[in-house]
């Protein structure tokens, strides 16, 4: 073969690989976008402003996932290397090292935070600059968490696990090629990940296991009360409850697809979700509010120490609870 006729061929398998990276990537991003999409109603807000103060993003880029790390300080990431930083009166865009979607977020400690995205990318925050560190592994991360500043993990596409030992992060063999969608953990000891088709592990401080699951629902949010009272939310408004022991299904008031959950410190309960849907815990059942914020889907929800939510809605809205 002829130098010509090489040097074709090896850039036809360049494009070719450029061409399945685009493809997976853009896969990934109209997953995630896809779940932003309202699903029925139209395009009509009906915000309750004396309970709720809504904030209005200067750009259409969609927000993945926030973190309230002070009274007047939070950060908020999202698509195309989006990071953003509120500053107790307004969010403001900050300089991004990527250009690729940022998925989620963890602060394991004052001024150091943690955001993954796609392609594997994991970026830090230290000394007041956001930089990339090197990837363990090549498929997106969905979801981290850390149980203190030297012990992280997050979970993604193809059951991708990678770990944080204090100094780099590193892949960890997964006992599942199902996506993992969120992640978290109570102690260092006790951990749980969600994902496709119901798809549950659990990590005791060894090894990461597969659990017994009630449903083959994608499984999106995942949230724990306590130590032994669990939920987890998904596709077609399924949610499970862990007692301790098992998962089961719980009543769910609404078959639309839910996309986060989470508690506060007094372990006051929320549910958002595709068109608006924004479900509270009363006495152990979930029930739709009686205010509709939006029809916008509610994707990420964050709640602080003073039990006030913030939750993200599709592009532009962020809300922030008054009372």
């Amino acid at each position: 073969m002829r130098f010509e006729e090489v040097e074709k061929k090896k850039n036809q398998l360049r494009e070719s690989g450029k061409l399945f990276h685009a493809i997976r990537l853009s896969v990934a991003l109209v997953t995630v976008l896809s779940l932003l999409c309202a699903c029925s109603g139209k395009a009509v807000e009906k915000v309750s402003t004396s309970a709720w103060k809504i904030y209005q993003l200067p750009f259409n880029h969609a927000v993945f996932d926030l973190k309230q790390t002070g009274e007047k300080d939070g950060w908020a990431v999202g698509e195309r290397g989006l990071i953003v930083r509120f500053n107790g009166t307004a969010w403001e865009q900050v300089e991004s090292p990527v250009a690729v979607p940022l998925f989620a977020l963890a602060f394991p400690e004052a001024g150091h935070g943690w955001a993954v995205g796609a392609d594997g990318t994991i970026l830090e925050r230290k000394n007041d600059v956001w930089s990339e560190v090197p990837k363990p592994d090549k498929w997106h991360l969905m979801s981290v968490a850390f149980t203190s500043p030297a012990d992280g993990w997050a979970v993604g596409e193809r059951g991708s696990i990678v770990h944080y030992n204090g100094k780099e992060w590193k892949k960890i063999d997964s006992p599942k090629h199902e996506a993992l969608n969120r992640v978290v953990f109570n102690n260092p000891h006790d951990g749980w990940a969600v994902g496709n088709q119901g798809l549950i592990l659990h990590y005791d401080g060894n090894g990461w296991n597969e659990i017994s699951s009630p449903t083959k629902r994608t499984l999106y949010g995942l949230a724990f009360r306590t130590p032994s009272e669990g939920w987890a939310v998904g596709e077609k408004g399924i949610i499970l409850k862990y007692d301790g022991t098992s998962w089961s299904t719980a009543e769910s008031p609404v078959e639309r697809t839910f996309l986060n959950v989470a508690f506060s410190k007094e372990k006051d309960g929320y549910i958002v979700g595709r068109g608006g849907e924004l479900l509270s815990l009363r006495d152990g059942k979930w029930i739709l509010g009686a205010e509709l914020l939006t029809r916008k889907t509610l994707y990420a929800i964050d709640i602080p120490p003073d039990g006030k939510p913030w939750v993200v809605a599709t592009t532009r809205d962020i809300f922030k609870k008054r009372l």
